[in-house]
């Protein structure tokens, strides 16, 4: 009887140090397979939110493998910052590539990022001006602010303070005296 109730109990230990854990990332693994893109994504997102990477991966690389294009964004971020992940720039560049194939207009900003900065790829402004003019085209409100900043310093851009400003006919460096005005600086 004593070796029945030690055999039991050492089971019992075993599951509940082994078992509990894998059967817990099965169940995981279910309920993410019974969500969608955007639930995945979502769920991705909060968790990342929450600080907690591993799961944010988790569910980002389930959402990405439905094509979710902002999930593969997601991911690139995640390497961009080295968030969960060691940070990786050449990663961060192929999430952000991929999600831009698929039409994610933040990912074609964020590449314009990289090249205006060279995070990851040579420096190249006249790239990154392209990359942030098709994402303005595309209605990113930071990448009109990025062109601005372009022509404001002649970075692939011709350097002109009026066009900077306003002279485009699109205020590419809007007036912010009102932050000052407010103090919001």
């Amino acid at each position: 009887m004593k070796k029945m109730m030690l055999f039991v109990l050492t089971l019992f230990l075993c599951f509940s140090v082994f078992g509990g854990s894998a059967f817990a990332k099965t169940a995981a693994a279910e309920t993410a397979t019974e969500m969608t893109a955007e639930e995945l994504y979502q769920a991705g997102k909060s968790a990342k939110d929450a600080g907690d990477y591993e799961k944010a991966l988790e569910y980002l690389q389930s959402a990405a493998n439905l094509g979710y294009a902002e999930a593969i964004k997601e991911i690139g971020n995640l390497y961009s910052e080295g968030l969960g992940v060691e940070q990786d720039a050449m990663k961060a560049i192929e999430y952000y590539q991929r999600a831009a194939d698929l039409g994610n207009t933040n990912a074609i900003n964020n590449l314009g990022n990289c090249y205006i900065n060279g995070f990851g790829v040579e420096q190249n402004y006249d790239r990154a001006v392209k990359y942030f003019t098709l994402a303005m085209e595309r209605g990113v409100p930071n990448a009109l602010f990025a062109l601005g900043d372009c022509c404001y310093e002649g970075k692939g851009l011709e350097k002109d303070l009026d066009k900077a400003r306003n002279g485009t006919g699109k205020p590419l460096r809007p007036d912010m005296s009102w932050m000052r005005k407010t103090g919001h600086t």
